[in-house]
């Protein structure tokens, strides 16, 4: 496990740090202000002054001012981890819990031998998309690894020890809960792994193995808005994603553009400035969401559901037409293109600084090669899937055919999901495409006579 942690590190060299992004500083001080309530909370340091006015809500006067609130678990995490050994720390559970997945993957559902699971993460390691995502300061990483413990709690439930399900069902958990699209993820891919049949397993126990969790993870996030931010929501002070989607899509813009100013939404005095694309809808530094002021800025979040209900109406058709337009064409976006790199952060319990590294090999180079290694490893894993399929041809009820089916089921789902909801970015898809070459490459080198997850009993995965 140590080792493929370490296999999978290896591009923080070309960087000389973790990879940041944008969001990472809004989950570093976001889980600071979390960590801060706390601790106020169980006595180990002065409570905020927000807390002055109540604790329910305390939160959500503290980030007031934030245009964008995310995860508060992979907030706090991220904090946690970071305020005591930097990015570093961070950097390393996701390597290790990466590892550690696949490698229950490879050992408990498919029975690879030891050698050929270490040739698999190596090769996984230099040609797909998971080392880079494993070096990722976001919850990104966690979209693939929530379809791998979904599989491993459906398909291979009888093989793993109890250690190991309790280890899979809380990640499973954990990453629903660490960005929305993975609650969405979650909710698509379960009914899926459900209805598939596999030998020897009742679909009611997968159905409650993959089903609890999930409305666990809704409880669990509810309450964190209600108790930080006074409002039962899974997003609350959560930017207008969908009406800044169909902004850009049209039929918001062209609603808006008729409909106001007699309508009087709050954000009928900006229409007419706001630019054409989502991200720039919400984030340009002036002219946006971003630039309006904290009352506006509630309001239009208030209003959104009701504008999106009068442009949906009026054209259904042409938001349904540019929903599939971008699905599809996040599918096949799978590179490496919104990394920042040569960036690091010099951190402290209440901040961190900008480190520019602008020699690192990672800015100097850029990631296009690895990139197109990428874009080739994934056209080989289709072939070798195609390759399994026919030369196998698993029966109905086989549970490799149906952790197959999943993953092809999870890659569409994603890009869906992505792709309508948000917008068409590389690393939405490149979170998850690295599945298909570790599925390829499992299926391909298992032995022949390997036993079914289904009837095997547990033993140690470096056995």
């Amino acid at each position: 496990m140590l080792a493929g942690a370490a296999l999978l590190s290896w591009p923080i060299a070309l960087n000389w740090h973790p990879y940041l992004f944008w969001d990472t500083y809004g989950y570093f001080l976001q889980g600071k202000a979390y960590a801060q309530l706390l601790l106020g909370l169980v006595g180990l340091a002065p409570p905020p002054p927000e807390v002055a006015a109540g604790w329910i809500g305390a939160a959500g006067r503290m980030l007031a001012r934030d245009p964008s609130i995310r995860s508060p678990v992979w907030s706090l995490l991220t904090y946690g981890l970071a305020a005591s050994g930097g990015f570093w720390l961070l950097a390393l559970v996701d390597a290790v819990v990466a590892a550690a997945t696949v490698e229950l993957f490879l050992a408990r559902l498919l029975g690879v031998r030891p050698w050929r699971r270490v040739a698999i993460m190596a090769g996984v390691a230099a040609l797909t998309s998971l080392p880079w995502f494993a070096s990722y300061l976001m919850p990104d990483l966690y979209a693939g690894l929530l379809v791998l413990a979904a599989i491993l709690a459906a398909f291979a439930w009888p093989a793993l020890a109890r250690a190991e399900r309790v280890a899979v069902l809380a990640l499973y958990l954990l990453s629903i809960t660490f960005h929305s699209s993975h609650l969405l993820l979650a909710a698509a891919l379960a009914p899926v792994a459900v209805l598939l049949p596999v030998a020897g397993d009742r679909r009611l126990d997968r159905a409650l193995r993959l089903g609890l969790p999930i409305p666990a993870a809704v409880a669990l996030l509810l309450a964190i808005g209600w108790l930080g931010f006074g409002q039962p929501s899974l997003t609350p002070q959560g930017p207008p994603f969908l009406l800044a989607r169909a902004w850009e899509d049209g039929p918001a813009r062209r609603y808006l553009a008729a409909a106001c100013p007699q309508a009087g939404w709050a954000i009928c005095p900006h229409v007419d400035r706001l630019a054409g694309s989502a991200q720039e809808f919400l984030w340009r530094p002036q002219d946006s969401y971003w630039s309006m002021d904290l009352a506006t800025r509630a309001a239009v979040r208030a209003e959104e559901p009701a504008i999106l209900w009068r442009a949906l109406a009026a054209e259904p058709w042409p938001q349904l037409r540019a929903a599939l337009a971008n699905g599809a064409a996040q599918l096949g976006r799978i590179g490496l293109d919104d990394f920042v790199l040569g960036r690091g952060a010099a951190v402290t319990p209440d901040d961190y600084t900008f480190v520019y590294m602008p020699l690192a090999p990672a800015a100097v180079w850029g990631l296009g090669g690895f990139s197109a290694a990428i874009y080739a490893t994934v056209a080989v894993a289709l072939a070798g899937l195609l390759v399994w399929l026919t030369r196998q041809r698993p029966p109905a009820g086989d549970p490799l055919l149906a952790c197959t089916l999943v993953v092809l089921a999870a890659l569409l789902a994603n890009a869906a999901i992505c792709g309508a909801l948000s917008g068409v970015h590389p690393r939405y898809q490149s979170r998850v495409v690295w599945l298909l070459p570790l599925l390829a490459a499992g299926l391909l080198l298992r032995p022949a006579a390997a036993p079914r997850a289904a009837h095997r009993a547990p033993a140690p995965p470096g056995a």
